[in-house]
């Protein structure tokens, strides 16, 4: 059967809901290209992670109320990669709360923070395709070491992050995905071999 080529996946996953209004940001499988690379995910159920939007800021308002616009675009000049960005989030299909991961670009997931932001910016993109009319447009984000820069974009405005961090975690591993007071941004995908995540973590400069 021919692949389509969809704007988003969406990857069924168990959901927990966090609060009534906030979607939990913690996944474990969602990045596993199954919908790039035909597998079947390992799905189990997860904890609530914090989102920013459960953060009160300085006078107890939304931190969300806090920042600008909406990510457009992330550069790491030192990895080549130069991706737009959607808003990505959680869907109901016919097997329940699915996840979507953004095709061709990355994809910010919606209940996360903003560029500059306090809290956790998180961001996503496939390590490989099947279609060529879809984007691995995290193919190199291994490239990417502690002192380098991340640039996320909010239209003309742009945010720069230093990373911190370059891990490789098992999917099960979602706490890095919480959010506290620091501003920073979270880059995933998959490690080359599909078996675990590579996690790229930055602070805001």
């Amino acid at each position: 059967m021919a692949e389509r080529a969809p704007s988003k996946h969406r990857l069924r996953l168990p959901v927990v809901v966090a609060a009534v209004a906030a979607i939990p940001i913690a996944v474990a499988a969602w990045l596993a290209g199954p919908g790039s690379h035909g597998g079947t995910p390992e799905a189990s159920p997860l904890p609530p992670a914090t989102m920013a939007a459960d953060l009160p800021g300085p006078a107890g308002e939304n931190v969300l109320a806090l920042a600008g616009g909406l990510p457009t675009r992330v550069v790491a000049p030192a990895a080549g990669i130069d991706a737009t960005i959607t808003e990505v989030g959680v869907v109901t299909g016919a097997g329940g709360p699915e996840w979507e991961i953004a095709w061709q670009a990355a994809g910010h997931h919606m209940n996360s923070a903003r560029p500059g932001q306090p809290g956790n910016m998180v961001i996503t993109g496939h390590v490989s395709v099947a279609d060529s009319r879809n984007a691995a447009v995290f193919r190199t984000l291994d490239r990417l070491a502690p002192g380098d820069v991340i640039e996320v974009y909010s239209g003309d405005q742009v945010y720069r992050y230093s990373v911190e961090r370059v891990m490789v975690v098992p999917p099960s591993a979602v706490g890095i995905l919480r959010s506290d007071h620091v501003a920073r941004v979270t880059l995933l995908t998959c490690t080359r071999d599909l078996k675990n995540r590579l996690v790229v973590v930055g602070t805001l400069m």
